[in-house]
């Protein structure tokens, strides 16, 4: 396990020693604002026409819950920039293989790769946090759906993660990483309405929901912690991480 930290460690500090970690924190922080404040006017807007005219003002948690799922947007672009390079660039100048030729498992590399790109998400959730906590100041939303809205968001970046730490063990292009995890991160975010269309309906629109983020992600946003929609997170990274595996031994024994 020594081994993992130790990448982990060092990917993290090229994360920060270059413009790269800080560019990506600017722009997700500047996006989240933007999108926050939006929210924050169109809600006060609506509850003092509730007050006016009578009627039903959106609730604090529905303010939240919009909140996140533009967040998972947003993930489709940052998530790709952080995995891009993972390996892709490694393959490009060669320092992978010099990884490979360490007395160090694949499998330890692809978990140390995780570990650093998890903890630069993790600083990107912890930031957006500061959002949600905001909506104290205008009442008393429910600290149980602000605790597993960010879980739920933990576990889809990881997730996501995984899939972008796959894609960039295949190619050795940053760009074509870039592109093909943007392109299959959008995929599982809209797969969820495009069910019907490609299933034609029957059982196989629901196997094409299931693999959908959508659903699974709506549990946490809702409060609910179940262990089904948690399950479906962990064993999706568990299987990319499995790949990114497969494809580092298999770049090995070339």
């Amino acid at each position: 396990m020594s081994a993992v930290f130790t990448i982990a460690k060092r990917d993290i500090k090229s994360y920060f020693a270059s413009p790269k970690g800080g560019a990506i924190l600017f722009f997700f922080l500047i996006l989240m604002g933007s999108f926050f404040q939006n929210f924050v006017v169109s809600y006060v807007e609506y509850e003092q026409r509730a007050a006016m005219q009578g009627g039903q003002a959106p609730t604090l948690e529905q303010l939240l819950r919009a909140f996140f799922y533009n967040l998972n947007f947003i993930l489709v672009l940052i998530v790709p920039a952080v995995t891009m390079a993972s390996f892709s660039e490694e393959k490009r100048n060669s320092s992978l293989r010099l990884l490979q030729t360490a007395p160090v498992k694949a499998l330890e590399i692809v978990l140390g790769k995780f570990v650093a790109t998890a903890g630069m998400m993790g600083i990107v959730l912890v930031a957006a946090s500061v959002y949600p906590l905001y909506l104290v100041l205008f009442g008393n939303p429910d600290s149980g759906v602000i605790v597993t809205s960010l879980l739920g968001m933990f576990l889809l970046m990881c997730s996501q993660l995984a899939f972008g730490l796959w894609v960039s063990s295949m190619t050795n292009n940053q760009f074509m990483a870039f592109l093909f995890t943007m392109f299959g991160l959008f995929l599982l975010l809209v797969l969820n309405w495009l069910a019907p269309t490609l299933s034609g309906g029957g059982s196989l629109e629901t196997v094409i929901k299931y693999i959908a983020s959508t659903d699974h992600l709506d549990s946490f946003l809702k409060g609910m912690l179940t262990v089904s929609h948690v399950a479906y997170f962990l064993c999706f990274t568990a299987l990319f991480l499995f790949l990114t595996n497969v494809s580092l031994d298999s770049e090995r024994w070339r």
